[in-house]
């Protein structure tokens, strides 16, 4: 049996920065009324049956959702498809103000909900956050390195964090999908 009133937050992270877009979604859900979990995608959850609204969440790097959300839209696509979803991600393009945005919000939600058979009842396109005082990994930091001048002169200054998160629009986000989610049978 299953709680409409019961949500699941899952996302993937590469350095925190959709963490924080989880738990703040769960916050606005639980003023809602809704019983909220929220779990990283690489702890994968494994009894989801009770729960009634899904919100699945990446940030994004390379044109790529994390490998564990992927993973757990795709071992979790059947039950998906009987429930109700919604799908966000966190990247840096969401600041560009010409086509590449869009195309890029295509790409990374509504095609993404295609190829899992999935119908959100929405889909959050939220700003990222990255901190290049954090190692990356040995390549992002090599290509970092490499890229400084280049990043610079494309307004990207690698000696300061850039966040580029809109809080109150998440939170109105988060508002707007417990609203429709528990007015939707």
């Amino acid at each position: 049996m299953w709680d409409k009133m019961k949500a699941l937050v899952i996302y993937g992270t590469r350095w925190g920065g959709t963490a924080s877009i989880a738990k703040r979604i769960g916050q606005v859900l639980t003023r809602e009324g809704y019983t909220v979990n929220i779990a990283d995608a690489k702890k994968n959850p494994k009894t989801l049956s009770s729960y009634g609204l899904f919100i699945v969440g990446s940030g994004i790097r390379a044109d790529k959702w994390t490998k564990e959300t992927i993973n757990f839209l795709q071992e979790n696509r059947e039950l998906l498809k009987t429930k109700k979803v919604a799908l966000f991600v966190s990247c840096q393009m969401v600041e560009r103000q010409d086509q590449a945005r869009e195309k890029a919000r295509t790409q990374y939600l509504e095609n993404v909900a295609e190829q899992y058979g999935l119908q959100p009842v929405s889909l959050g396109y939220f700003g990222g956050f990255l901190d290049f005082h954090k190692s990356h990994g040995l390549i992002v930091d090599i290509m970092i390195r490499v890229n400084r001048n280049s990043l610079r002169k494309n307004g990207l200054d690698t000696t300061k964090v850039h966040d580029t998160r809109d809080w109150s629009y998440i939170e109105a986000w988060a508002l707007e999908v417990a609203t429709t989610a528990s007015n939707k049978e």
